[in-house]
């Protein structure tokens, strides 16, 4: 049986990192993004957050490496454009409150 079960486009896992780094970055917006009920509900949403992880990853590991400051400064602006996405589709969704 696949491993692959429950999973949409790519790694849950990712996903689910991807969502915390956010929580971390964007306070203002941890509240409606912790009231989610799964990044698989949204499999726009999923994606984007796994590549919004993925961004991160690799920009801290240029970082790391010191890269030169063009492919740092294009990952910077990769993730902002991943934040301003997930924001954007955040108001797209409806999330009902929990009792």
């Amino acid at each position: 049986m696949s491993s692959d079960h429950g999973k949409i486009g790519g790694s849950y896992s990712a996903a689910q990192s991807g969502l915390r780094r956010l929580m971390l970055r964007l306070p203002e917006h941890r509240r409606r993004l912790q009231s989610l009920p799964g990044s698989t509900s949204w499999p726009f949403l999923h994606e984007l957050l796994e590549a919004y992880d993925e961004a991160c990853v690799a920009l801290e590991a240029f970082r790391r490496k010191d890269e030169t400051s063009a492919i740092i400064d294009e990952y910077v602006t990769v993730v902002a454009e991943l934040e301003a996405d997930i924001v954007r589709e955040l108001d797209r969704i409806i999330v009902w409150p929990r009792d």
